[in-house]
C-alpha cells in the first residue's frame, strides 16, 4: 500500500506541478516578464514547489535523511542527468551572458552549503549541523539571488519578452496546483519513511534516488520540451534556478524551521554535488556551449555516482 500510495502521489504532485507552472507562466507573461526571468524564478520556483512541500514537510517530522537526500539527489540528479540528456537530445549553445553569471552564482550556493556544514572543521563542534540562524542566511542568499536577477534581466534591453494572456482559469490552476502538492507531499513522505523501515535501508537513499527522481520528472519534462521548441535559455535557466533555489530557498525554509544535522554520507554528497558542478561550469566556459560528447560524460558520472550510493 505505501508503493501505491507513493506512486499515486508523484502522479498526483507531477499533475499538480504542472498546472502550478502553467498557471505561473501565464501570469508571468501577462506581467510582461522576460522568458529568461520565468525560466530562472517563476518556472524554477512553480517547479521546485514539490521540493519545498516534502522538505519541509520532512523537516517537520525530523526526517533529515529524506529532507537532504532529496535536495542534494534532485541538484545531482538536474546538473548531471537532466542537463546531460538535453545536450545530449540537442547540443546546447549558451548565448546569455546572464546565464554563466547564475551559473556562477549555483557554484557559490555549494560553497555556502559547504562551510556551514563543515562545523567539525569551521565551527569547532561535534557535529555537523545547519542552524536556524544558518537557514536564514541561506534565505538571505535567495533574496539577493532574486533581486539581481530580476533587476538585470530588466536592465537588458535585448532580453526576449513575450505577451500572454491571463484568465480566471489560470488562478485556478494556480490554487488546485498547489492544494495537490501539498496534499501529494505528505503522501509522499509518509510513504518513503515507511518504505525505507520495510527495506531496512536509510531514508537518504530513499531521497537521493526515488524522491529526488520523482519530483524532478517536472524539471526533466520542462526542459527537454523547451529544448526542441528552441527555448535554450528557458531550459538551463530552469534547471540553475532550481539548484540554487533548492540550496538557499529550500533548506534555508528546512533548516530554520528545524535544525539539520548533516551526516557523513551527506556531507559526501554535498561534496559530490560541488565538484560535479564545477565540472559542467568548465564544460560551459570552454566553448560557452555543452555538446553531445559533454552530455554522455555527465550521464556516464551521475550513473557512477548512483552505483556508488547504493554500494555504500
Amino acid at each position: 500500500m505505501d508503493i501505491i500510495c507513493l506512486l499515486l502521489g508523484f502522479i498526483i504532485i507531477i499533475k499538480g506541478s504542472d498546472m502550478l507552472v502553467d498557471g505561473s507562466v501565464n501570469l508571468a507573461k501577462f506581467l510582461k516578464i522576460p522568458t529568461l526571468v520565468i525560466g530562472l524564478t517563476i518556472v524554477a520556483i512553480a517547479t521546485g514547489v514539490p521540493e519545498i512541500a516534502i522538505s519541509i514537510s520532512s523537516s517537520l517530522k525530523g526526517s533529515n535523511g529524506l529532507l537532504l537526500g532529496n535536495l542534494l539527489g534532485s541538484n545531482i540528479f538536474n546538473i548531471l542527468f537532466i542537463l546531460g540528456l538535453i545536450a545530449i537530445i540537442k547540443p546546447l549553445y549558451i548565448k546569455k551572458e546572464i546565464i554563466l553569471k547564475n551559473y556562477a552564482f549555483a557554484l557559490l550556493s555549494c560553497l555556502v552549503l559547504f562551510i556551514i556544514s563543515y562545523d567539525i572543521y569551521f565551527g569547532d563542534s561535534l557535529v555537523n549541523l545547519i542552524t536556524r540562524t544558518e537557514g536564514i542566511l541561506l534565505l538571505c542568499f535567495a533574496g539577493i539571488f532574486l533581486y539581481s536577477t530580476v533587476l538585470e534581466a530588466t536592465l537588458d534591453k535585448n532580453i526576449k519578452v513575450e505577451k500572454g494572456k491571463f484568465s480566471f482559469k489560470d488562478i485556478l490552476y494556480i490554487v488546485v496546483g498547489i492544494a495537490l502538492i501539498g496534499l501529494s507531499a505528505e503522501v509522499i513522505v509518509n510513504s518513503a519513511v515507511n518504505i525505507s523501515k520495510w527495506l531496512g535501508i536509510g531514508e537518504d537513499l530513499i531521497g537521493l534516488t526515488i524522491i529526488a527522481v520523482g519530483t524532478n520528472l517536472p524539471e526533466l519534462v520542462t526542459s527537454i520540451v523547451a529544448v526542441r521548441k528552441g527555448e535554450v535559455d528557458i531550459a538551463i535557466g530552469n534547471l540553475v534556478g532550481t539548484n540554487i533555489y533548492n540550496i538557499f530557498l529550500i533548506l534555508g525554509l528546512a533548516a530554520t524551521i528545524n535544525p539539520i544535522v548533516i551526516s557523513s554520507n551527506a556531507f559526501i554528497d554535498i561534496i559530490v554535488l560541488a565538484i560535479t558542478s564545477f565540472i559542467v561550469y568548465i564544460f560551459i566556459q570552454h566553448k560557452k556551449d555543452i555538446n553531445r560528447k559533454e552530455g554522455i560524460i555527465m550521464m556516464l558520472l551521475y550513473i557512477i555516482y548512483i552505483v556508488y550510493v547504493v554500494i555504500r
